[in-house]
């Protein structure tokens, strides 16, 4: 993302508005941006969203963020509650990574030495709606109850409206499907032979972020960057199990597609029933992901002599 020309809010709106009512006109838009050459304007976009893309698959990004610590007066080291008045500074955005499937490139964010000590965010929260905005959908691990609950609150905080994505959390896809002794990425990851996190020093990087060392918040977007590597891979490992998610509506292709992948190479394997009816299991044979049909295969007849069990136990 680009850190040089700074946009308002409602800049950033206003040109996404311009783009989806324009196409990509840069001279007319350009000219609703005084200021602003045609190229500045294009180039700007062209960093913070990207490029034309044929709208027949969902636009996935990886993402992870990571936050200041809150600075508070206490009474002792041990777990205790920290009423409003004792806090010295309040937590902010520190930095944020992402990266689109299948593409090479890498993008984050994080606060300079001096917004660091001011605790100002305002520029990186900034940049990293703009990424959550070009997804469709956006994968992390922690997602439901962290990043994403995390940034819209960043983002409230600065007037930026909020984002519709949609999510899939792989630390609730480990929860739900497999028990393992802890269900962190990098334990995760270790015990499955993937891409690994990086090493820190631990909370002593966070507080060197937080007083403004240069080299410390360098090797945390570095950390950052190496956490979305690492969550491309996990998200692989466990696609299998992804559900309520379908490709295949981000396309007009008739053909039977797996919901997961869009894979079209699907074997049956039988058949699946539930209290209303019959229908065929479908094998995807690059992801690996089970579907089935929308076809009821049981007749008019069949279907009208089924009976509906009132509850209680079998």
């Amino acid at each position: 993302m680009s850190r040089g020309d700074k946009w308002s809010a409602e800049d950033i709106i206003k040109l996404l508005k311009l783009v989806d009512d324009k196409g990509y006109a840069w001279y007319d838009i350009s000219k609703e941006f005084p200021g602003r050459s045609q190229e500045a304007v294009r180039m700007w976009y062209r960093n913070n969203v990207g490029e034309t893309r044929e709208n027949t698959v969902p636009r996935i990004g990886l993402f992870d963020l990571e936050t200041l610590p809150i600075e508070a007066y206490t009474w002792g080291l041990h777990k205790q509650y920290l009423g409003q008045d004792q806090v010295i500074q309040h937590t902010g955005l520190l930095s944020w990574s992402g990266k689109y499937l299948n593409e090479p490139k890498v993008f984050s964010d994080i606060l300079t030495p001096e917004e660091a000590v001011a605790r100002n965010d305002a520029r990186i929260t900034q940049s990293c709606w703009m990424f959550l905005h070009s997804c469709d959908v956006v994968v992390g691990h922690n997602l439901n109850k962290f990043d994403s609950k995390v940034s819209n609150t960043f983002f409230l905080l600065h007037d930026l409206p909020p984002l519709d994505y949609r999510h899939i959390d792989t630390l609730a896809i480990a929860k739900r499907y497999f028990r393992w002794e802890s269900n962190k990425m990098g334990y995760l990851n270790h015990q499955l032979g993937l891409s690994e996190k990086m090493e820190t020093e631990g909370f002593l990087l966070w507080r060197r972020c937080a007083e403004g060392d240069p080299e410390a918040l360098e090797r945390m977007e570095t950390y950052n960057k190496q956490d979305v590597i690492a969550l491309e891979d996990l998200f692989y490992k466990f696609r299998p199990y992804i559900h309520g998610f379908n490709v295949a509506v981000y396309n007009d292709d008739g053909e039977m597609q797996c919901p997961v992948c869009g894979c079209k190479n699907l074997s049956s394997e039988g058949y699946y029933f539930t209290p209303a009816g019959k229908w065929e299991s479908l094998r995807c044979a690059d992801c690996g992901a089970i579907s089935r049909s929308k076809t009821n295969y049981l007749d008019k007849d069949k279907k009208k002599s089924l009976l509906y069990n009132k509850g209680g136990e079998w």
